[in-house]
Parts: structure tokens; sequence; C-alpha cells
């Protein structure tokens, strides 16, 4: 049989900090609020006014029973 490799350590917060500092300068990411929420109203557009006073319906889970 094959010998099962040791399990990773996991990293410390520094470590992961330092992983996603490196990672947000790789994909040039920005600082900028107003360029988050420019990328954030691409993906989500702002209501309707004439959907704003319907109640949202319930979402369930995948697979939940009703």
């Amino acid at each position: 049989m094959a010998r099962k490799s040791e399990p990773k350590r996991k990293l410390t917060d520094a470590e992961r900090h330092k992983r996603f500092v490196d990672m947000a300068r790789e994909v040039e990411a920005s600082d900028d609020p107003k360029d988050f929420d420019r990328a954030f109203r691409k993906v989500m557009p702002a209501p309707k006014a004439e959907d704003a006073d319907k109640p949202k319906p319930l979402r369930r889970a995948p697979g939940a029973k009703t």
C-alpha cells in the first residue's frame, strides 16, 4: 500500500496575511473603495424602484425539503 503523506501544517495568521497581500499584488488589486463599488455594481445591479416595495422570496438551501 502507498504511504500517506504527512498532513500539511496550518499557516499562522502572519503567513496567511503575507500570502493574501502577495496575491493581491500579483492580480493588481486596488485599495480604492470606488474601484470596489464599481466592480460590485457590475455583479449586483441596483434594485429597480418598483421592486423595492415587493417582499423578497425566501431562498432555500440546495436539497432542502419544503
